[in-house]
């Protein structure tokens, strides 16, 4: 007898189910770390944001030698990478001032902070809700995450 010699001409089945469950397993090993990949970047630009309206509104107190009520008095209308507009409130007319966790405010003139990805802020900064905002401090001496002062 003579043996029989096969045309293999494409993959089997195993084969196909082998390679697509290892590309799944690859995706499933990816996501976690590209959505961190993301929100560092979000954070990145907010605290960009943040450092740019900051100079903004310096620009506004040296023309008219006093702060702005609001951002669009210094015809700055901006939202934060999470598509929400930035917070700004100058001490003493708006909201209680942000706090460090040692409860002493984070700026002696005026806040500006993305609330960040949960949407969700509170002045003291021990509360859960502030782990992920991004903050201006020390009076424009440090912009970036809440947690990272």
């Amino acid at each position: 007898m003579m043996p029989r010699h096969y045309n293999k001409q494409g993959f089997t089945l195993v084969e196909l189910i082998v390679v697509t469950a290892i590309l799944g397993i690859l995706a499933l090993m990816s996501t976690p770390l590209l959505t961190q990949y993301v929100n560092k970047t979000k954070s990145g630009r907010s605290a960009a944001d943040i450092r740019n309206l900051e100079k903004g509104i310096i620009a506004y107190i040296l023309e008219k030698n006093a702060l702005p009520a609001t951002l669009a008095d210094a015809g700055m209308h901006q939202l934060d990478p999470w598509e929400r507009p930035y917070v700004y409130s100058v001490h003493g007319s708006g909201p209680a001032p942000l706090e460090n966790f040692l409860g002493d405010p984070l700026n002696s003139d005026f806040d500006l902070y993305s609330m960040g990805a949960d949407g969700a802020s509170n002045a003291a900064a021990a509360d859960p809700t502030s782990s992920d905002d991004i903050v201006r401090a020390n009076d424009g001496a440090f912009s970036g995450l809440r947690t990272g002062l």
